[in-house]
């Protein structure tokens, strides 16, 4: 059967659609990462963050840029976004 007949007049896959094979690595990777995750200590996370941010605040630009991208996200492109949009709040009831 062609795959066109195997979707919804709305285009959702229909019943009985087998669907495709997924992930061949999903199993291995979610495995590998259960491993990292048990290695890995609360302590040993607080190590690697505070030898990051020693780094940062020796002026070491990577790290800089790896602790902010970390707590308040990467940059996006300015160009996509168009001019910012900038809202006052003054917490005075807006009159007119």
């Amino acid at each position: 059967m062609p795959l066109v007949a195997r979707r919804s007049p709305n285009g959702q896959f229909g019943a009985g659609n087998p669907g495709g094979p997924g992930n061949p690595y999903a199993r291995r990777v979610a495995a590998l990462r259960t491993a990292l995750m048990d290695a890995v200590t609360d302590e040993d996370i607080r190590a690697v963050a505070r030898a990051l941010v020693n780094q940062a605040k020796a002026g070491e630009v990577p790290a800089i840029r790896e602790l902010l991208d970390r707590l308040v996200g990467k940059p996006t492109d300015r160009a996509e976004q168009g001019p910012p949009i900038i809202k006052v709040v003054t917490g005075v009831p807006h009159r007119e």
